[in-house]
């Protein structure tokens, strides 16, 4: 495991992962090799009382808005899923949903919407992977220039990727490929 965790950890410098990266995968890794589970089971979940969660409404009747703390707001959107999974070869969120219009276009005229209601120009950015970003950002500077034009996004890191077919061989390289993006392992 050792000599297999120190290729692993050389290629992920070489390829510049920050530090918290490279722990958070070392971490996932001896799971894997541990055999432990990465699940949390079921039963280990409890549901949130109406004690613990407030409704909108209570929320709204006792909330006024603080220009001056809405201007310090960030919305930040994950959309680093490649539908790999699912047979796409772009990110899930450009799928039509509804009418010619895509998970993104519902984001983007969420945001606009919001803006115009609140008068403020909240900041907007898409926690991209590095295998979204580039369909994203295209989307995003033919379809809402504006938003583009803002800086929308920040790349996660990256990591290996373990297969189960190479579980015990990670001799393979860090890539950005659309075919097997780097993630932490599978269980």
């Amino acid at each position: 495991m050792a000599s297999q965790w120190t290729e692993c950890e050389e290629k992920m410098i070489s390829e510049g992962c920050n530090g918290a990266a490279i722990a958070a995968f070392k971490a996932s890794y001896e799971k894997l090799v541990s055999g432990q589970s990465p699940f949390i089971a079921e039963s280990a979940i409890e549901a949130a009382g109406d004690d613990k969660v407030p409704t909108y409404e209570s929320i709204a009747e006792s909330t006024t808005v603080d220009n001056e703390l809405l201007s310090k707001v960030v919305v930040v959107k994950l959309n680093g899923g490649l539908g790999t999974g699912m047979g796409l070869d772009k990110a899930k969120s450009l799928l039509e949903v509804k009418n010619g219009q895509t998970f993104l276009d519902f984001t983007a005229k969420q945001i606009v919407y919001m803006r115009k209601q609140l008068g403020q120009k909240v900041r907007f950015l898409l926690m991209n992977s590095f295998s979204t970003s580039e369909d994203t950002n295209a989307f995003f500077k033919s379809k809402y220039p504006d938003l583009y034009g803002e800086g929308l996004e920040f790349v996660q890191n990256k990591v290996m990727q373990e297969r189960p077919e190479d579980r015990h061989s990670l001799t393979h390289s860090l890539t950005r490929t659309r075919h097997y993006p780097p993630h932490p392992p599978a269980p």
